[in-house]
């Protein structure tokens, strides 16, 4: 095998690895340094065992020749590497990782909650906030208000107002905010149910909530702008959305239906 096609074999040999090994794939399609496999495996939080077996599913003997090959293809490309191709590995490494943190059970209660509340109020700093618009107008069209709430200043006064009945959804990528920890902390006091959505599975925020929804981490990289920042927060929307129009599909129907006759009457 030529060097520079190290990287065209792992791409050939996508459709037939586990969740596990798409994650090792792309980290070596990511262009990252190379590194040991007991530093790789903390990297990516796989075990070793997991590493040699993706070595040998590239019909190389082990590691050590993964490795020697990667080398000599990533100082051979580094140059003339398109951006496209980074961009792309960030993109899929995000699809994969959020793939295996799926969790039914918590899409299921976001959605459930979603479907009962009638006043969900979304609170998101930043570029949180921007996926919460996207939000906004996707099931404003189903039928639900949800009031995006991007300030911290917004966010304790909503904190101070908010009724039992209402909703919160929290969308935090780093998790460690400590306005919107306590304005979080007064809106469950208040009995008011409270979901956040974070990369950070330590996060200050998890223990204020009642369900939690892990988004997968930006890389150093992709959080100094190589991708746009919304897009993990954007991901896990778009699993609650979809969810959403299937469990209530009926509901959704009904509601098309009866809105359409009203516009019909004022024609």
């Amino acid at each position: 095998m030529r060097d520079n096609n190290l990287f065209m074999l792992i791409e050939s040999k996508r459709f037939n690895f586990t969740s596990v090994e798409q994650v090792i794939a792309d980290y070596f399609l990511g262009k990252n340094p190379p590194l040991s496999i007991d530093e790789l495996s903390k990297k990516v939080a796989v075990s070793p065992a997991s590493i040699t077996r993706f070595s040998k599913k590239l019909n190389l003997n082990n590691y050590k020749e993964l490795i020697f090959l990667y080398q000599l293809s990533f100082a051979h490309s580094e140059q003339e590497r398109p951006i496209s191709t980074s961009i792309a590995a960030s993109y899929h490494a995000l699809a994969t990782t959020s793939d295996q943190q799926y969790k039914p059970e918590v899409i299921t209660k976001f959605c459930q909650a979603i479907h009962e509340k009638k006043l969900i109020h979304y609170w998101g700093l930043g570029f949180n906030s921007y996926a919460g618009m996207d939000l906004q107008f996707r099931f404003a069209r189903l039928g639900k208000y949800i009031q995006v709430i991007s300030d911290n200043n917004s966010i304790a006064m909503s904190a101070h107002f908010i009724e039992k009945e209402d909703l919160v959804i929290v969308a935090s990528q780093r998790g460690e905010d400590c306005h919107l920890e306590e304005s979080m902390r007064l809106a469950k006091e208040k009995g008011c149910e409270v979901l956040l959505i974070t990369a950070n599975r330590k996060s200050q925020l998890i223990p204020h909530s009642h369900h939690v929804l892990v988004a997968p981490e930006l890389s150093e990289e992709e959080a100094l702008g190589q991708i746009s920042p919304q897009i993990p927060m954007l991901i896990q929307l778009d699993m609650i959305y979809s969810q959403y129009v299937q469990l209530y599909e009926t509901t959704i129907r009904q509601w098309v239906e009866s809105e359409q006759i009203l516009t019909d009457k004022h024609k």
